[in-house]
């Protein structure tokens, strides 16, 4: 893969959130109008009076409404911060390894990135990935070199650039490794 596809995978990524989390506020607009007045969501004169006033579809559409919110803001801004750290930080070399995590029902992509020093100075790091590219699997245990950009902000890991293009950090996915869980048999 190469950079510029890694880059539009991201953004791809986040338009999906984007028009999902605009579809979950949508659907709490909905809510809150059964509330408020059933027949601007299409409901019969009749029946009205099953939703209008219950406090569920109040209770309903607010929740939905400021999920919708939230993941709007993060859906935007969270891939326009990566970005903008691979732009403006200086990247540090490290080590990395992918792990992947398989259940029945979904796959779920680690790095871990840990410091070139003597094995007992590393620090390390494990890495929620999002938007994984589909070579992100061919990556699984190997040991590789990696430029990592760090975000000012937190000290955390955000942008892993390795040989054959860049790995993404989930917001709020970044752990720090402890010595004895640091690869390279500690």
């Amino acid at each position: 893969m190469s950079r510029q596809t890694d880059i539009a995978i991201l953004r791809r990524y986040s338009t999906f959130a984007w028009s999902a989390s605009l579809l979950v506020a949508f659907f709490g607009a909905a809510s809150l109008l059964l509330f408020v007045r059933p027949s601007l969501v299409g409901v019969q004169p009749g029946s009205g009076g099953i939703y209008q006033g219950n406090p569920m579809w109040l209770f309903f559409g607010a929740v939905l409404v400021i999920l919708g919110m939230v993941f709007q803001v993060t859906a935007y801004r969270w891939p326009r911060r990566l970005l903008r750290v691979l732009r403006t930080e200086r990247p540090n070399s490290m080590r990395l390894q992918v792990e992947v995590e398989e259940s029945s029902d979904s796959t779920q992509y680690y790095a871990l990135v840990f410091e070139d020093m003597l094995p007992s100075k590393r620090k390390g790091w494990r890495v929620g990935l999002w938007a994984p590219s589909d070579g992100t699997r061919d990556l699984a245990s190997r040991d590789l070199s990696a430029m990592v950009y760090f975000d000012p902000q937190t000290g955390n890991p955000a942008v892993i650039e390795h040989g054959d293009g860049y790995l993404w950090a989930m917001k709020g996915a970044v752990t720090p490794l402890r010595e004895q869980t640091l690869p390279g048999g500690l």
